[in-house]
């Protein structure tokens, strides 16, 4: 059960994913997703606030694993070409994302 109602940023998806390269990773794509969405990215990350890992708060990996996940939900527009490239995570931490591309 989602600790918040992500239906604001899954409606912008087709908009930003329409801006994004031919080719992208969950990371560019949820970089470019919450700067142009900044309000409804913070209320999502305050949602999950309290949501801890080894005892230490992980609000951005909970909000990012359900944006990025939510990317398979557009087979029209996009797939998944790679599930586990090199990627450059909001934290400027390498780490591996799915690259996507854009159906032609």
């Amino acid at each position: 059960m989602s600790m918040h109602d992500f239906s604001k940023l899954y409606a912008q998806y087709p908009h930003i994913i329409s801006q994004m390269d031919q080719h992208f990773t969950s990371h560019e794509f949820i970089l470019e997703l919450s700067r142009q969405n900044q309000v409804a990215y913070i209320e999502a990350l305050y949602a999950y606030r309290r949501i801890l890992r080894g005892g230490k708060p992980v609000p951005f990996m909970m909000v990012h694993g359900i944006l990025a996940r939510h990317l398979s939900h557009y087979p029209r527009l996009i797939m998944e070409v790679n599930s586990g490239v090199p990627s450059i995570d909001i934290f400027g931490q390498e780490v591996s994302a799915s690259l996507w591309r854009k159906v032609s």
